[in-house]
């Protein structure tokens, strides 16, 4: 009965997404857009945790002004745990491709192993809707994620402290510059400290 329920819904939302994107000659309008969104929002593979975080972090709106379309190739850096993959990677499964640019794997730490273990199980646990996903490692030492200029878009949502911390931010801006293709978007979301203070990366 879950298994019937959940592909029921996967269908159901594959449907609406394609419905949307079909009406529109030449690609999705940012209206047929909104609408694949609003869908997406709603459906029942997104937690009532993680819907109650969407008043403060407005993802249909922070997508549409970074102008995803469902035909896109969007590149998610260090995705995990992966708040924006249910809303990205169903929105682009049919017409389109959603990379995720995971953290290095680092067997010392006990941190990022189970990090990246919860989010490959979290995949694998909705298959009907992730199952086009392709994980691959996010660099932050100059080397690429995917091939030079194979993406439309690519998104981050606050890590650039992280790699300020570490030093790692010039290398990683060149990884995410090199992925996208000629005209492609960088999209960054990022905490907001007070202007009037010192920067703290670490705060």
């Amino acid at each position: 009965m879950m298994l019937e329920k959940r592909i029921s819904g996967a269908a159901a939302l594959a449907s609406a997404v394609l419905a949307v994107a079909a009406c529109a000659t030449g690609g999705s309008s940012r209206q047929t857009t909104a609408e694949a969104l609003t869908a997406i929002l709603a459906a029942d593979h997104r937690s009532a945790e993680n819907r109650a975080r969407d008043r403060y972090r407005h993802p249909k709106e922070t997508l549409l002004f970074f102008g995803i379309r469902p035909e896109m190739r969007v590149l998610e850096v260090w995705p995990e745990p992966g708040w924006y993959t249910e809303v990205i990677a169903p929105l682009v499964r049919e017409k389109g491709k959603y990379y995720a640019a995971v953290i290095a794997a680092d067997p010392t730490s006990k941190y990022i192993t189970e990090r990246l273990e919860a989010y490959r199980r979290r995949l694998a646990e909705r298959a009907d809707l992730y199952d086009r996903v392709s994980v691959v490692t996010f660099p932050t030492d100059g080397g690429d994620a995917v091939p030079p200029g194979s993406v439309d878009m690519v998104v981050t949502f606050r890590n650039i402290h992280n790699w300020m911390s570490r030093d790692r931010a010039a290398q990683a801006f060149t990884t995410m510059y090199r992925a996208l293709r000629p005209g492609g978007v960088l999209g960054v979301v990022e905490h907001r400290g007070n202007p009037a203070l010192p920067q703290d990366v670490s705060a």
